[in-house]
């Protein structure tokens, strides 16, 4: 008799360590955002903690007269990020010739430590033509770039009028404004 009370304590302990084994595992991350889809709606503040919302811009239906549609392009940016640095001429670049057709946005992502003070004597040497959007809890880039525990720096998404991923691109690009027309087509902004 204990010998079978023994036997069945020990299957159901075995099962119990089984099941909480199983479910501490992490569960897989949901995909990226890809070209195709629905980019996630966020609000950040600006360094003038101005808010904005891409749903603001770029949204589903019709334009409406006190919310104009426009694409945007989103660099998601962090100070120690060498190749971000380095692509940051060409989203500059391509900012000037677009501007009057996309609204570029550099989400700063914060360093671990001092990541505010960083970013702040970063954009005082650099001459940031549009707007650098603070995501200090990663909020937004999780719903974006993060896979699991993993942020793949330098990522740009471009997003149409109607709030749809046209372009996600991943990692530094040698012509980003060849990268970028591949999936979308932009004529340059007329000079003025």
């Amino acid at each position: 008799m204990t010998r079978t009370l023994f036997r069945i304590l020990f299957g159901f302990l075995l099962i119990t360590l089984g099941m909480s084994a199983y479910a501490g595992k992490p569960k897989p991350a949901k995909a990226k955002i890809k070209a195709g889809d629905r980019a996630p709606d966020f609000s950040l503040r600006d360094l003038e903690s101005n808010l904005f919302r891409l749903s603001d811009v770029a949204y589903p239906g019709k334009e409406v007269s006190w919310k104009k549609k426009k694409k945007v392009l989103l660099d998601f940016f962090q100070t120690d990020c060498e190749p971000c640095k380095k692509e940051l001429p060409q989203v500059m670049a391509y900012h000037n010739k677009f501007k009057d057709k996309v609204q570029v946005l550099m989400i700063a992502l914060l360093e671990s430590e001092n990541g505010q003070a960083k970013l702040d004597k970063f954009l005082k040497d650099k001459k940031i033509p549009f707007p650098v959007l603070v995501d200090a809890y990663e909020n937004t880039a999780k719903k974006y770039i993060v896979d699991g525990e993993t942020v793949t720096l330098p990522s740009i998404f471009l997003i149409d009028e109607n709030g749809v991923v046209r372009a996600r691109l991943v990692g530094l690009k040698e012509d980003l404004e060849t990268s970028l027309q591949k999936a979308v087509s932009l004529k340059p902004a007329k000079k003025k």
